[in-house]
């Protein structure tokens, strides 16, 4: 039997996905602040254009109480995150630069009707699937510890906030909040770790970053894949789990420089 590779990856809080996550989140807050029994279903589209950024808001909610200022919460979370310039794809905090159209209602009676039921506390007002496990290879290695996590979604994860953290508290001051990493985990025949093989980041940077390079778009990625090396990868991975070389690729489809053109949308539920 052959060692067996297994991947898991994360996104950095800036990513698209992670961005329309934290403002449905937000909102989620918000009507629980207002009513702990709100029922929220709300989805969160961004998406960054020549002229300015757009974010939609659109979904049902139904709460007793004065409803929240939708607009200016979704403003306050993306730039939060650190979307506060227009020349990295949107400055959330700007109504010239970025449009926020909110389209939330009450909810359809065809679908409270099928979870309502008098003098029960019935929770969220549609039904969702969920599933995952626990294991203890997160357990043999410190900051790791307590994790009880797949060790590649542990290290994905891990180097996906220390993206974050790097830029920022200036360490990579051309870092940009959009990003992603993926782990890849080689293990033993036994089903024992034998190390990390594989490290795949993709991080947004700023786009005149190559001019601190005469313009050389190779050495500004060979710069930015040294820079991630030292201060991204072998500072979040353990050292041991590394010591038998492994792979990495940064940015490996080329430039992912200023400004953000992504567009992608996700769905936050109260339950």
């Amino acid at each position: 039997m052959s060692n067996v590779l297994f991947s898991s990856e994360s996104v950095t809080s800036g990513h698209p996905d992670k961005l329309c996550d934290a403002i449905s989140d937000a909102i989620v807050d918000a009507c629980l602040s207002v009513d702990p029994n709100a029922r929220v279903a709300v989805e969160t589209c961004v998406k960054g254009k020549e002229e300015k950024g757009l974010i939609v808001l659109a979904g049902e909610v139904s709460l007793n109480g004065a409803a929240p200022n939708y607009e200016s919460i979704a403003r306050k979370a993306a730039a939060g995150i650190g979307y506060v310039s227009h020349s990295i794809g949107m400055d959330a905090t700007s109504p010239e630069l970025c449009d926020v159209q909110v389209h939330i209602t009450t909810q359809s009676k065809d679908i409270a009707q099928g979870v309502n039921q008098d003098g029960l506390d019935q929770g969220a007002g549609d039904q969702g699937m969920m599933f995952g496990y626990a294991c203890n290879e997160t357990e043999g290695y410190e900051g790791l510890k307590g994790r009880y996590f797949p060790l590649a979604a542990a290290l994905s994860q891990k180097l996906t906030r220390r993206l974050t953290a790097v830029r920022e508290e200036g360490i990579l001051p051309w870092a940009r909040p959009d990003g992603k990493s993926q782990v890849t985990v080689e293990y033993n025949p036994d089903g024992s770790i034998s190390k990390v093989h594989t490290v795949v980041i993709a991080i947004q940077h700023d786009d005149k970053l190559k001019d601190k390079f005469d313009g050389s778009i190779d050495q500004e990625q060979e710069y930015v894949r040294q820079q991630i090396r030292e201060h991204v990868v072998e500072i979040s991975i353990p050292g041991d789990l590394l010591s038998d070389g492994y792979k990495l690729v940064v940015n490996g489809t080329g430039r992912f420089a200023d400004p953000w053109r992504s567009l992608c949308r996700c769905r936050t539920y109260r339950s």
